[in-house]
């Protein structure tokens, strides 16, 4: 790719951000080829000839990285990284982190401004979400990550490496993934007569099916929905949900929009059949009501990652202390599956920062370490990508909040089974046209097949 087809990329991915940003506010709080030189000073070889065979020490041959670095990051980020910097510090005295609180649309329009202006202006380390970390990936900027990573490729969640990766090299560092599993409501399952425990539950809705037989039990007997979409202004994340549980999401292998895929159809005629049905609470990702909601039984559940339970308890729905249990996602037909991923986060080096290991070095003991992302976890519940912390006898503490019931081993106990799939460089066109093929369904009379069919076209259209 020439690089004024690359500038005109980047542009054009830039306004489409400023686009789907515009509309919308910030998510309350809610993841050796250097090319620069080294800040380690080289240990200088003695000219003595009777001490040429005396054997230097490790630490006297190896000083560790020092100077200032610059980290981009949203305040729920920066909260979490900060967790960890007295033992960074300790470890690493002679390193300065500046953090600068940078909205994550800021993040994104900066960063690719900054790509297209060469690197001007961008940070040493900065937090890019999963799904648009691929638009990043896909150009010249980034700090090949390769070699670093090495290490880890086996211990981070596999699902995580494909949208990190470009040509066979890496170039970001997971930090946390999205599980996706089935919160619910006790007391909302009890008025109801049904079960409340966790694996009778389970039981209950082995299925997709029964999931949609049980919300016309729940919304007759206590008049509750089953779970809230926004059909307005959907996000399009749960229709994300139950697709990626499918094994698919919005491009095939080759790069090719398959919003139209018999999986995609699917999914989306199974959200219709909630809304029209009135068994889908109408509000609005992020907005109050939504969160009113979840806190007071308006909804019996809500098929969400493992970042949604930290939310649950801290600051959406703290009254609903015992209320919500946590259990794997119901099964689709011809499908052993019940995992699926919705987030998550990366941290990655613009090429241009002139402290490449210091940043790395940042880097690796934020997200690479176990007692790193155990803190952070139990402090904010971001779930770590890095799968040698799922033995910590943290995972099998009971939460209060939840009943008693340990939910984080229910997210580690699926995590593994997430299929390996791609957001890919055009996502958020993607996601798009899928917002608008829904409405059109809901207020348009199009049939879900010739809404997603023309949403595929577009996309089609936009990237070709």
């Amino acid at each position: 790719m020439t690089r004024i087809k690359k500038q005109m990329a980047l542009l054009t991915i830039f306004i489409l951000t400023l686009s789907l940003f515009s509309g919308c506010g910030e998510k309350v709080d809610e993841t050796n080829e250097s090319g620069a030189e080294s800040n380690a000073s080289s240990v200088e070889e003695s000219t003595d000839s009777t001490n040429s065979n005396v054997e230097t020490s490790s630490e006297e041959q190896i000083k560790k990285p020092s100077g200032k670095i610059t980290v981009w990051g949203w305040e729920f980020i920066n909260k979490n990284l900060e967790l960890n910097m007295e033992a960074f510090q300790a470890e690493y005295p002679d390193i300065e982190v500046e953090f600068q609180t940078v909205t994550p649309q800021d993040v994104y329009q900066k960063m690719l401004l900054g790509l297209s202006a060469g690197g001007e202006g961008l940070p040493d380390v900065a937090t890019i979400e999963t799904s648009n970390l691929a638009q990043f990936v896909q150009f010249e900027g980034l700090m090949d990550l390769t070699e670093q990573v090495a290490p880890y490729i086996d211990k981070m969640n596999d699902f995580k490496w494909a949208d990190a990766s470009k040509d066979g090299k890496i170039y970001a560092m997971p930090w946390d993934s999205g599980p996706v599993a089935l919160y619910y409501r006790t007391d909302v399952f009890e008025k109801a007569g049904l079960p409340t425990e966790p694996d009778q539950v389970s039981e209950l809705l082995a299925t997709w099916d029964d999931y949609y037989e049980t919300a016309k039990i729940i919304k007759e007997k206590t008049g509750s929905y089953m779970f809230p979409e926004g059909q307005e202004k959907s996000t399009g994340r749960n229709f994300e949900k139950l697709l990626w549980q499918q094994e698919k999401l919005y491009f095939d292998e080759d790069g090719q929009p398959i919003l139209d895929s018999p999986e995609a159809v699917k999914a989306m005629t199974y959200l219709v059949k909630f809304v029209k049905e009135d068994l889908a609470d109408n509000t609005e990702d992020w907005t109050q009501p939504w969160y009113d909601s979840l806190n007071d039984g308006t909804v019996a559940t809500y098929f969400g990652a493992s970042w949604m339970g930290g939310f649950l308890q801290s600051w959406i729905a703290p009254e609903a202390v015992g209320q919500w249990r946590v259990i794997p996602l119901p099964k689709w037909g011809g499908f052993d599956n019940v995992a699926a991923n919705d987030g998550g986060s990366n941290l990655v080096i613009p090429d241009t920062s002139e402290n490449k290991e210091a940043a790395w070095a940042f880097v690796e003991f934020m997200v690479g370490r176990e007692e790193s992302q155990i803190k952070m976890y139990k402090e904010t519940d971001v779930f770590p990508s890095l799968e040698t912390t799922y033995s910590d006898a943290f995972f099998d503490e009971q939460i209060d909040y939840y009943g008693g019931q340990a939910v984080r081993r229910v997210f580690a106990d699926t995590v593994d089974d997430i299929p390996v799939l791609e957001y890919t460089l055009h996502y958020s066109q993607a996601n798009e046209f899928i917002r608008e093929a829904f409405a059109k369904i809901l207020y348009s009379d199009y049939s879900v097949e010739d809404a997603l069919k023309e949403a595929n076209e577009q996309v089609k259209t936009k990237i070709n």
